[in-house]
């Protein structure tokens, strides 16, 4: 089953949109958000699975969350009648071929029928420019340039796909993260920087996440940044590190947004946990974090697991475009790295410390002595000395 479904589900005011989210750690435990009907309230449900059978589960009520005047989300008190009907309340799933579907009843009687499945997909990313060559890539790179291209990201695979480290570590619950995670670690910071971070600033706050982000932490965060060369790197290295574990990759890919992205996508306040599902770009502080500024680092953080087909599907609804993408035969390895170093694009320079010395020197080594087979040419063993 997927960790994050979309669908519907009948109130009693009305239809309202829906997106159900799951953690694979707390396997009876969903969070289902609904929001879309006239005069009320986006909300958000934690329920508990009471009872488990084949394919169908019940669920009971357990929290009722809320945004408050700032977009914080929040659990509000309640009148007594609503915390009745709160904890009477149960919704009974069939688990499907295609998600899942059923229906929910509170003290009230019946109340409706729930569908969800996972995001819609209507096919993926169109703009992707095959490179034939390393040389091809930097044309490609200029070319975007001019449409407006104004943020990077490289995948060591074209198999790979836009999706948070926290979605790819089995989480998909921001509000749990926000409340159990992150001030965890916003603890150790503290300790370890000896700095003081105060988690009521939106700077600060978004600084802990990119540290987060840049020392392992899941975060919901993607990393992108301002340099086309730079994703590049990231693309080509991981590559070239992974290449042994990874016989089916051919090829890198490089994402590119568009300014018009960046610029709808970016309020000036940006509150996590959303409750409807939602992506915003941020301009985080490098304060403390000397790879964000060295990687001319941005990110963009969402509620959707699945990014690249959530911006897809905005695409095609909408007419517009926003997402555009190239991809590189991975044997340019050797000679994309080597390309970028002489352009000072190296690990030593966008990991400041020996950490970021000792992987440009492995990369050196790699790519000096056991290149990967040029493009065309199968891999039989024989190593290909770079010139």
């Amino acid at each position: 089953m997927e960790k994050q479904l979309f669908g519907t589900i009948e109130t009693r005011p009305g239809k309202a949109n829906a997106m159900m989210c799951f953690d694979e750690d707390r396997p009876d435990e969903i969070m289902l958000h609904w929001w879309g009907v006239a005069d009320q309230p986006t909300v958000a449900v934690l329920g508990r699975r009471i009872v488990h059978r084949a394919e169908v589960s019940e669920y009971q009520a357990v929290k009722l969350l809320s945004h408050d005047e700032r977009g914080h989300v929040i659990e509000r008190p309640v009148d007594e009648n609503t915390r009745r009907l709160m904890l009477s309340t149960r919704a009974t799933l069939k688990t499907t071929r295609t998600g899942m579907v059923g229906t929910w009843l509170d003290a009230d009687g019946p109340g409706g029928k729930i569908s969800l499945r996972p995001l819609a997909s209507r096919g993926g990313i169109t703009d992707i420019r095959q490179c034939s060559s390393w040389d091809e890539f930097k044309r490609w790179a200029s070319e975007a340039r001019a449409e407006g291209g104004v943020a990077f990201r490289g995948h060591g695979s074209h198999l790979f796909r836009l999706e948070t480290s926290l979605y790819r570590s089995g989480r998909t619950q921001l509000n749990r993260y926000c409340a159990e995670t992150l001030p965890v670690f916003h603890s150790h910071v503290e300790a370890v920087t000896n700095r003081r971070i105060n988690l009521g600033d939106s700077v600060d706050y978004s600084m802990l996440l990119g540290l987060a982000q840049h020392h392992g932490l899941p975060t919901p965060l993607l990393d992108w940044t301002g340099s086309p060369y730079i994703a590049a790197f990231f693309a080509f290295a991981d590559a070239l590190e992974n290449r042994s574990s990874r016989a089916s990759n051919t090829r890198v890919r490089v994402y590119a947004l568009n300014r018009a992205f960046v610029e709808r996508f970016s309020p000036p306040i940006v509150t996590v946990p959303f409750l409807e599902p939602y992506m915003s770009f941020l301009h985080v502080s490098p304060r403390d974090n000397p790879r964000l500024y060295a990687q001319q680092g941005r990110f963009l953080v969402s509620n959707v697991g699945n990014i690249e087909q959530f911006i897809c599907n905005i695409e095609r609804h909408e007419n517009v475009r926003y997402l555009m993408a190239a991809e590189v035969p991975a044997a340019f390895a050797s000679e994309a790295l080597g390309d970028l170093a002489f352009m000072g694009v190296t690990a030593a320079a966008l990991f400041p410390g020996l950490d970021g010395v000792c992987r440009m020197l492995r990369h050196a080594m790699a790519f000096q002595a056991t290149s990967l087979p040029p493009p065309g040419k199968p891999n039989d063993g024989t190593e290909i000395v770079s010139s």
